[in-house]
């Protein structure tokens, strides 16, 4: 029987490291593999408690396919115009003045050498773009309208020129803001645009007519 030399005692060392080595290598993998097991359960579960559920018993006011604004009497000005010491416009709502094709005073659809888009809704907010073309020019607008339309709203329009302008105008920007302030006056009509100065417009029919003399009551409104 051959007896097998006795290794020195460093290079059993080295021997025995070695499965230790490998057996703490495995024990690592082993740990980082139930690290992402855990996250990744942690991750699933995080995934099913944001759960989106859509919120069927929406406000007053709040659509998807198009905006409509509470019937009534609203406060309709550029934003501009109260420090331009101009009065601003009323305008009288009715049950059927914002429709799908007509709404926030705008009739989509093909009108000349225009294209007009009806709003959109994106977000919070609602997106309606149109496009105007000539032999010498493209000008573009873009609107967002804002808000509750039940006791206010907001129009925000942004306009490019291609090309610029003479004076090297490239975009013009505008916002018109509006507040409701209550029923419709007597005789008025749904569509009656009042404007100071002029009359009564009735965005309707088109007819124009002399504006009513206004009482105490609706100019403290």
């Amino acid at each position: 029987m051959f007896l097998r030399p006795a290794l020195p005692a460093a290079a059993t060392r080295r021997v025995l490291a070695g499965p230790a080595r490998i057996l703490g290598g495995l024990a690592v993998v082993a740990g980082v593999a139930a690290n992402l097991l855990a996250a990744g359960t942690s991750f699933a579960q995080d995934l099913q408690s944001t759960t989106i559920v859509p919120d069927l018993n929406r406000p007053p006011g709040f659509a998807l396919d198009y905006p409509r604004r509470k019937p009534g009497l609203w406060e309709i000005r550029n934003a501009a115009s109260e420090n331009l010491g101009m009065p601003p416009t009323s305008y009288c709502v009715g049950e059927q003045t914002d429709t799908p094709a007509n709404h926030l005073d705008r009739v989509a659809g093909e009108k000349g050498s225009c294209s007009i888009g009806s709003f959109k809704r994106v977000g919070i907010s609602w997106v309606a773009e149109s496009v105007c073309k000539d032999s010498r020019s493209v000008v573009v607008s873009q609107s967002v309208a804002s808000g509750d339309f039940q006791a206010q709203y907001r129009i925000d329009t942004l306009v490019f020129y291609s090309p610029p302008l003479a004076n090297n105008k490239r975009e013009d920007k505008e916002a018109v803001v509006a507040r409701y302030l209550g029923a419709c006056g007597a005789g008025q009509r749904p569509g009656d645009l009042v404007v100071p100065g002029m009359g009564v417009l009735n965005m309707g029919d088109g007819t124009l007519k002399q504006a009513p003399a206004r009482s105490s009551a609706e100019g403290n409104r």
